[in-house]
């Protein structure tokens, strides 16, 4: 298999991130095992331009993110002294250079925003230890499915540290500011049932049928409207900060673009048909 990145070709072995399409559905995998998947400069760089080409691609409908060895999701950011993002931390301590740090956070506050508003749905598929850098990576994807046994932990202030790639911003959005906390504080780990509880994780899939479970629920989720699913995705992301008045007013006037798109065209024909819909860029049936 040849892998197609922001370093060029290389083979699968090779690729700190693996590629890859299945229908309408990407998927990228972390592929590190060795360091347990841990995210180095290096796989920030490639996450950027994989996001860079799904931002502007015509044909996949959703993303799935996953670690590529069976187990591990991943161990989070990569703290080897080498690694440059590491490198330049000590360096903005060691000047006192505060501006070198807030330059560095930003960057991978960058890749990560764009990974939460590309237009389609995005999965975190959590298949095993899942800390720090990598729980703000699956707090960037719109969902979040575990696998059984998987553990999530927000370890960073064990290191002296904060979840500082927007994790501490995202995670009192998704579960609240008193469950944030805890976790944050605390540092302690949960298991996949818990982080269910929690609405830190949508779904928990069995072990055995973990990757097959994952797809069957993306294209459960790609099966419906194109166009529905970003207005939807666009309205909930763009109102929690709103009134109730403001969230109303963007929902009609997101609603009527979305039926000026003609999907619902479609969308009606194939129910009253009894069948799947034939969903395309066009407006109406093909």
């Amino acid at each position: 298999m040849v892998v197609h990145g922001s370093g060029g070709d290389m083979t699968e072995n090779e690729a700190p991130l693996i590629y890859r399409e299945e229908k309408e559905i990407a998927f990228i995998e972390i592929n590190r095992p060795e360091k347990k998947n841990a995210i180095n400069f290096e796989c920030w760089k490639s996450f950027d331009s994989y996001f860079d080409d799904l931002k502007s691609s015509q044909k996949i409908r959703a993303l799935v993110i996953t670690g590529h060895p069976p187990d591990i999701f991943s161990a989070g950011v990569d703290v080897t002294p080498s690694d440059k993002f590491i490198t330049d931390m000590f360096q903005g301590l060691q000047n006192q250079d505060k501006e070198k740090l807030v330059n560095g956070f930003a960057h991978i506050q960058s890749v990560l925003t764009k990974l939460a508003r590309l237009a389609f749905p995005t999965i975190a598929a959590i298949n095993g230890i899942c800390y720090s850098g990598a729980s703000e990576l699956a707090l960037a994807c719109d969902l979040r499915v575990a696998k059984e046994g998987a553990v999530i932990c927000f370890q960073e202030t064990r290191l002296g540290l904060i979840p500082d790639l927007g994790g501490t911003v995202r995670l009192a959005k998704l579960v609240g500011p008193g469950c944030a906390k805890d976790l944050i504080f605390s540092a302690r780990q949960i298991g996949a049932e818990e982080a269910k509880q929690l609405g830190l994780v949508n779904h928990v899939f069995p072990k055995e049928n973990f990757r097959s479970r994952v797809t069957e629920y993306v294209e459960s989720i790609t099966a419906n409207g194109p166009m529905a699913l970003q207005v939807v995705k666009e309205i909930i992301d763009s109102t929690i900060p709103m009134n109730e008045d403001q969230a109303l007013a963007l929902e009609r006037e997101k609603a009527a673009s979305n039926v000026l798109s003609g999907q619902c065209i479609e969308g009606i024909t194939a129910f009253l048909e009894k069948r799947a819909p034939k969903w395309t860029e066009k407006a109406g049936p093909e």
